[in-house]
């Protein structure tokens, strides 16, 4: 008694991803490239194991690319048996999801058990109905769609029933779900091992799907991960696509089955990460983001140029910035990447957050000194003006007052451009001596911060 199967899960046809229709058609490759091997390997039959759609509300054309992999596998006489998951489960109020709709057709078998007082009746697959299905005289295969919430009652209710039930011809025993193990992944929930253990004894293959990542645990329960990558996260799991399992059912020691993960040829992610603290202007951080991707460009080699290996490209900046994040042209690194790796799409995030512009304590000032050292403060903290720091806030006050007293656009446009000159003239960096005075007064007239504010406390003071 020996057979072989593919096991399958999460294949999310019609997901456009980041709005590209050619991430809409990957997923429908990597669906066609498993029923294929199904195919070459001659397996007996295949199980998919939830979300063969990314969204229970599916188009003409996502529909048309499940049916084209799944008419294969029907010529080849090879049965898909399925149970639904979580993305594609059909709204209350209707009378048929695709996924129904489809196991009406005879395109799949989609298994569920019946209820009677709170207890699974299983009843065998015929008419679109049923809760398990004999791919062969001696193997069953029993399913259970999405069950959120209520997973863990619900396995220790299939779990009891199949205990209660006698299945002398059946010498080896698959139970197909949509749930997953906790702990695999964070943030997502999942059974625990002592919540599956009441199926032990009943089944000798248990086929997961939902979550996206591939494990094995202890010989018997099996996830393959998703066909292709959902999300850039998923970047960190190369190894996953479908497992295919041989079985012997005779075997009097062991496991009865031997399983292999197989992955499934993907579009490429290619995930570059920066920290940002040591970079001191826009421009080097562009040149440093260069570099990688030249580095990575020449890792891809020519294959990046090619139309189902062009990659997505997920830059993530992070750590401090040492100048406004304004100054910063996001766009100009989704060019870089699409120039550089040929990259299909560019995610580009910025975590990076800008130096902490604290006020320093210090003596009592007024609002004109204290309006001046904040704006001082501020450009000392961007590299790009810390040199010149207090020249470049005089420069913001006193535009600030031409626009109060009413001067019109061109009068600050051309006030602008001349002190600018002057400033690029002088070439005086910003240290502890006094600045160089680009407002028009004499340059000896400059003064430091604490002269400033010497003065105009004492102004205050007097005024009061």
């Amino acid at each position: 008694m020996r057979a072989r199967f593919l096991h399958m899960a999460d294949c999310h046809l019609g997901y456009r991803q980041y709005n590209v229709d050619e991430r809409f058609n990957d997923f429908g490759r990597a669906l066609l490239h498993v029923v294929n091997i199904a195919i070459e390997q001659r397996v007996d039959f295949v199980l998919l194991a939830g979300d063969l759609f990314h969204k229970r509300a599916i188009d003409a054309k996502t529909l048309n690319q499940a049916i084209h992999a799944l008419e294969r596998l029907r010529v080849a006489q090879i049965p898909c048996l399925a149970v639904e998951g979580n993305h594609e489960l059909a709204y209350v109020d209707d009378y048929m999801g695709w996924l129904h709709f489809l196991n009406v057709r005879g395109y799949l078998q989609l298994l569920e058990a019946g209820y009677e007082n709170g207890a699974p009746i299983f009843v065998p697959y015929a008419r679109g109905k049923g809760a398990y299905a004999d791919p062969l005289p001696w193997l069953r295969v029993y399913g259970m769609g999405f069950r959120g919430a209520g997973t863990a009652r619900a396995v220790e209710g299939y779990a009891a029933a199949l205990q209660a039930e006698a299945r002398p011809e059946i010498a080896y025993t698959v139970f197909m779900t949509h749930a997953g193990i906790e702990g695999e992944v964070d943030g997502t929930s999942g059974l625990s091992m002592r919540e599956w253990a009441p199926l032990r004894g009943q089944v000798d293959y248990v086929a997961l799907g939902h979550i996206h990542k591939p494990y094995t645990r202890e010989d018997w329960l099996y996830n393959p991960g998703s066909l292709e990558t959902c999300s850039a996260a998923e970047v960190s799991w190369p190894e996953r696509g479908y497992f295919l399992v041989e079985v012997d059912a005779a075997r009097a020691d062991g496991p009865k089955h031997q399983v292999t993960l197989h992955k499934v040829p993907r579009r490429p992610f290619v995930r570059l990460h920066l920290k940002t603290d040591l970079i001191t202007s826009p421009e080097l951080l562009y040149a440093q983001v260069e570099e990688m991707m030249n580095r990575r460009a020449r890792d891809l080699g020519p294959t990046r140029l090619e139309k189902h290996a062009r990659p997505v490209v997920d830059l993530h900046l992070h750590g401090v910035l040492a100048f406004d994040r304004s100054g910063l042209d996001l766009s100009r690194l989704e060019q870089m990447a699409k120039e550089r790796l040929n990259a299909l799409h560019a995610l580009i995030t910025n975590s990076a957050h800008s130096a902490d512009y604290a006020v320093e304590p210090g003596m009592t000032q007024n609002r004109q000194t204290l309006e001046r050292n904040v704006l001082a403060d501020l450009f000392r903290r961007d590299a790009r003006y810390a040199g010149r720091s207090r020249q470049w806030a005089r420069l913001a006050l006193d535009i600030k007052a031409l626009t109060l007293d009413g001067a019109g656009p061109e009068a600050i446009v051309d006030e602008l451009e001349e002190r600018l000159a002057r400033m690029t003239a002088a070439d005086s960096p910003d240290t502890d001596s006094p600045d160089t005075d680009i407002s028009g007064a004499d340059a000896s007239g400059a003064d430091t911060y604490e002269a400033d504010a010497a003065q105009e406390s004492a102004e205050a003071h007097a005024d009061s």
